[in-house]
């Protein structure tokens, strides 16, 4: 059968089921806002509105959308005023996710995201019966396995609810309540009640002091629980899994997601270590895969939660297709002149701001000696220098191609060495009178390009004997 003779396909009536049921639940609340009060509680009003809106918008796609596919590509048009017709080619389809809202559930319907790797190529499929949408992810990705019971496949990893503190703990959870707060404020003036008001006559009574400690610790606590429902939502049932020939990744409460990540595209993994929690030694552990745009959501995503690095250490052989041990080899030194060159950074950078200061102070623009305050971060820059020396590393284990670098961001990589396509080797003037140089390393798969910086020569040349051997150019 000819592309002119496919078929073209709706997506299921289910979808306008969605949309009544979205302004059944709208309107009341529209009506609460007009008639409860002598004028209008326009937050009512207006999320109202905004879900009669999303209904009207959920319609014109259910009338307008039509999908097909062939042999050779994928075709969607969508669209009433402004039409939209992309069309994607099968060998160029990347990554089929399968994702359901918590409303999609209940009527068993799900979202189908199909990516080329090309975000303008890429589209959603939103209102698909639940086995039309098993059936579109097995035809496209004959490799990976439909959207089914996570106890089937291996299983590397499961929820843990030891990961929650490790997720939620932070010194900016404050924060976290202070969209709610602004939200509750909004929300309750119309009906007189002004949270700002009374919060500033607490502050400015006899006992303001405690009132703003006390405020701050039910801040923190609150922003914490925050933090923690929501990680439980986005992370309840989570599941990793070998099946097949894939990792499968399946997590949500409200909304569930499923992600497939085929094997012969993953050529490596990473540990990101801030430098907030490297103290606790925890890590975000990420696969490197080909065929996405440079540094984009599956050329370089998360595989876990954040976790224990022992832990992630002990799992990445299990994620890596050929069961390796990268991350456990024993990375070399960087050279003593490394550690002069940031500590000399540490110093200069403070000393220059303070000499600018003074000039400006002489000619009478700064008052003061407000010169001498950069010279006050040189305690803190001497230590982060030192951090930053203390994080350069680079090794090759058995295929692998391991560097480590990064001060407020500590990033481990092992990298295939047949994902490499080439290397760059540069030198600063200031490089070239310490016998240092720094190595790039250009591939195909995650953020496209890694950095190995001062390294000594002699290591430079041994580290790029030991893999020239094994290069083997990919496309992207």
């Amino acid at each position: 059968m000819s592309t002119a003779d496919e078929p073209w396909q709706r997506l299921d009536v289910r979808l306008v089921y969605q949309a009544l049921i979205r302004v059944a639940l709208s309107l009341p609340l529209g009506a609460v806002g007009v008639t409860v009060g002598d004028d209008p509680v326009w937050p009512l009003v207006a999320g109202s509105c905004a879900g009669v809106l999303g209904a009207l918008s959920t319609l014109v796609t259910w009338r307008t959308t039509r999908f097909r596919v062939t042999g050779e590509q994928v075709e969607m048009h969508t669209g009433w005023l402004a039409r939209r017709h992309r069309i994607v080619a099968r060998d160029r389809i990347r990554t089929v996710d399968v994702s359901a809202r918590l409303l999609q559930r209940v009527l068993r319907l799900r979202t189908v995201h199909i990516g080329s790797g090309d975000p303008g190529a890429s589209f959603d499929l939103n209102g698909l019966r639940e086995r039309q949408a098993a059936g579109l992810q097995l035809e496209l990705m004959p490799g990976a396995t439909p959207d089914r019971d996570p106890g089937e496949g291996t299983a590397i990893a499961r929820f843990r609810h030891a990961w929650i503190p490790l997720n939620v703990i932070s010194p900016w959870s404050a924060f976290a309540v202070a969209g709610p707060v602004f939200a509750l404020h909004w929300a309750l003036r119309p009906f007189g009640v002004d949270l700002f008001g009374a919060a500033r006559g607490l502050l400015g009574g006899p006992l303001a002091g405690w009132a703003v400690a006390v405020a701050l610790v039910v801040a923190y606590l609150a922003g914490t629980a925050v933090r923690a429902g929501a990680f439980v939502v986005e992370n309840w049932g989570f599941t990793l899994l070998r099946d097949g020939d894939a990792l499968v990744t399946r997590r949500g409460l409200l909304t569930t997601r499923t992600v497939q990540r085929a094997d012969r595209r993953i050529r490596g993994i990473a540990l990101d270590e801030p430098l907030l929690w490297r103290w606790l030694r925890l890590t975000r552990t990420r696969v490197l895969s080909t065929g996405q745009g440079a540094g984009g959501e599956a050329a370089v995503s998360d595989i876990l939660p954040r976790t224990r690095l022992a832990e992630a250490r002990e799992l990445a052989p299990r994620i890596l297709p050929d069961g390796a041990r990268p991350l456990e080899a024993v990375l070399r030194r960087h050279p003593r002149g490394a550690l002069t060159r940031r500590l000399g950074l540490a110093l200069y950078g403070p000393a220059l701001a303070s000499g600018a200061g003074l000039l400006f102070t002489l000619s009478g623009a700064i008052p003061g000696r407000w010169w001498l305050l950069p010279l006050a971060l040189i305690p803190v820059t001497v230590p982060l220098a030192v951090v930053a020396y203390r994080s350069l590393g680079h090794t090759v284990s058995g295929d692998y191609v391991v560097v480590r670098t990064g001060v407020f961001h500590r990033r481990t990589v092992a990298l295939q060495r047949r994902a490499v396509i080439g290397w760059t080797a540069s030198q600063s003037i200031f490089q070239r009178w310490g016998g240092r140089m720094t190595v790039g390393i250009p591939t195909g798969a995650g953020a496209r390009h890694y950095e190995a910086p001062d390294m000594s020569v002699r290591q430079a040349v041994t580290f790029l004997t030991e893999t020239a051997g094994a290069l083997g150019p990919e496309s992207p």
